[in-house]
């Protein structure tokens, strides 16, 4: 994908930590990794006059918690700033979402980490919940009416953070498809 083709804020957002977060966040949760983000770093470092750092670094790095880390550098680093814990929260709990949504994972599955990552992430919402949610479901032997209905729920709960995460998914999602293409 052309560096004209990518969307306009994410041409922009790359110097701004709370971006590099997000993308951080959709690494640590493996919803995208390096088969994602290589071409994409690739083409903001031809494109950018002095692409950031953090892009250089994950540009050859395949490990993801490396690649986590090289971002973390650039977002914890000077000048601080403040994140909202419990939208960082949701935006991981948006990308469990997106996995279970592409297959990856079962709804049970995302319902055993999301509430995993609740349960050591604290803030607003409740790890009880999920594992409750993932209770009714053994319970009804998995049955899809079930699943359906918690899976509206959690959806409508989760609306805004997965506005924020599907544009900057579906991005990653071409770039992924375009290294499968041209690598393997």
């Amino acid at each position: 994908m052309p560096l004209t083709k990518m969307p306009s804020n994410v041409q922009s957002d790359v110097t701004s930590k709370r971006f590099a977060l997000r993308i951080a966040t959709m690494i640590n949760s493996r919803l995208i990794w390096y088969k994602h983000y290589y071409r994409w770093a690739d083409q903001l470092i031809a494109g950018l006059d002095e692409p950031p750092n953090w892009i250089l670094e994950i540009a050859t790095i395949t490990y993801y918690p490396d690649a986590v880390a090289a971002i973390n550098r650039f977002v914890y680093a000077e000048p601080f700033e403040s994140f909202d814990g419990d939208q960082c929260a949701d935006e991981h709990l948006a990308c469990l979402f997106f996995r279970r949504e592409s297959g990856a994972i079962s709804w049970a599955t995302f319902l055993d980490e999301a509430g995993a990552f609740i349960d050591g992430h604290g803030g607003v919402r409740n790890c009880e919940r999920f594992y409750a949610m993932l209770n009714e479901l053994e319970d009804n032997e998995y049955d899809q009416v079930t699943e359906t209905r918690q899976h509206a729920e959690i959806e409508s709960e989760l609306a805004t953070a997965i506005a924020t995460i599907r544009p900057i998914y579906g991005m990653f999602m071409e770039f992924f498809r375009d290294f499968v293409r041209n690598e393997a």
